[in-house]
């Protein structure tokens, strides 16, 4: 191995793949960057053993071969040295040389030769997105996924295809996410669930560069083929919660009008007020007046708003804890939203009003007892 770079280059690059690595993790080689040189290309893998990311870049060489890098002391080493060409040679089995203008730096190696080899997947399901469309899945869906290792299931999004409509769904028990989009360009069927960390090392590794998203996927892994990267993902095995078993009927027809940003920044203040352990936030809806309420009776602290929005439906008193609310409003774009409501122990849906017709978003929060 023989090849020049430039420092900034290498160090922007590595950067971008560097939160797939656990540096904790107890098998030595998914600590490292395994480089490959040949024909003036440097293909550079990173892996935590459930998510692996493939990178390509352009380079000098001299001579090909691979290494086996510690990544965070590459890191760290190409983060301190000042932008300039890099040398950067294999001086035996065990050790490479990087050599700067000032100084030669020789970093030990691991044997390359432990890290998995991925062979091709065959018989895929392909579809193709593009850079717009999946962030906006993330955005809508991320913030609900669980973290229990006793349903691991509901650890990730759940991805359904089929034809033109996409459906993504998330939850952690107290809230639930759902996103559809009915004008994704594919024939494929597919349905699997991605890992929140898979997701997350996604939409960090996107650039100016990136537009369209392939996405292959088979029982085992799902593959996202973009610009000059591949992230290699294994899927969580489980049968998603039926979401549409959970959806309340909502025959009563309560539904409540309001403004989003006046709303949060009403729940905020009551919040003030409410015991902070349980962090209870009250309501109380009827035509005449609906008002938002929270009582922390350790301190006697009370606090009491009337809330500007428009009510249809009959009287109904219901609690949320603060984070369900505040969670299940995060990243709604849009200026007003509806909320419509069964009973007191009922989910309530909370749905943007939008005159997109392609995009449809809703959450359900779980009330308390």
């Amino acid at each position: 191995m023989n090849f020049s770079i430039n420092c900034h280059y290498l160090f922007k690059s590595l950067k971008s793949i560097y939160s797939v690595i656990n540096q904790n993790h107890h098998i030595s080689i998914f600590t490292c960057f395994i480089l490959n040189v040949k024909n003036n290309m440097l293909k550079i893998k990173a892996s935590d053993s459930e998510i692996s990311i493939k990178t390509t870049l352009k380079v000098f060489s001299k001579q090909k071969g691979k290494a086996a890098v510690p990544a965070k002391l590459l890191m760290d080493i190409l983060k301190h040295i000042p932008e300039q060409p890099l040398k950067i040679k294999k001086r035996n089995f065990n050790q490479i040389r990087i050599i700067s203008f000032k100084g030669n730096y020789d970093i030990s190696l691991l044997n390359h030769e432990l890290f998995p080899k991925y062979k091709k997947i065959k018989r895929t399901q392909v579809c193709v997105l593009n850079k717009k469309t999946i962030i906006n899945i993330i955005d809508n869906t991320l913030f609900a996924v669980g973290n229990d290792d006793l349903r691991p299931v509901i650890n990730g999004v759940c991805f359904e295809i089929k034809k033109k409509k996409g459906i993504f769904v998330a939850t952690n028990n107290n809230i639930l996410a759902k996103y559809s989009i009915n004008s994704i360009n594919t024939k494929a069927e597919m349905k699997f669930i991605i890992p929140k960390k898979t997701l997350l090392v996604l939409k960090k590794n996107f650039n100016n560069k990136t537009n369209i998203i392939k996405i292959q996927y088979n029982k085992y892994n799902t593959y996202f083929i973009f610009t000059n990267k591949i992230i290699i993902t294994s899927l969580i095995k489980g049968k998603f919660p039926n979401y549409k078993k959970i959806l309340p009927l909502y025959n009563k027809n309560n539904k409540l009008r309001i403004a989003i940003k006046e709303f949060k920044t009403s729940i905020k203040r009551i919040n003030l007020f409410s015991n902070q352990i349980d962090k209870k936030i009250n309501f109380s809806l009827s035509k005449k007046k609906s008002i938002i309420y929270a009582e922390n009776k350790d301190s006697s602290n009370k606090g009491y708003e009337e809330l500007v929005c428009k009510y249809f439906g009959e009287n109904l008193e219901i609690s949320f804890k603060y984070n369900d609310l505040i969670e299940g409003l995060y990243n709604l774009k849009c200026e007003e939203i509806e909320i419509k409501l069964q009973e007191r122990y009922s989910p309530a849906l909370i749905r943007p009003i939008s005159s997109l017709e392609t995009e449809k978003s809703f959450r359900l929060i779980v009330p308390l007892s």
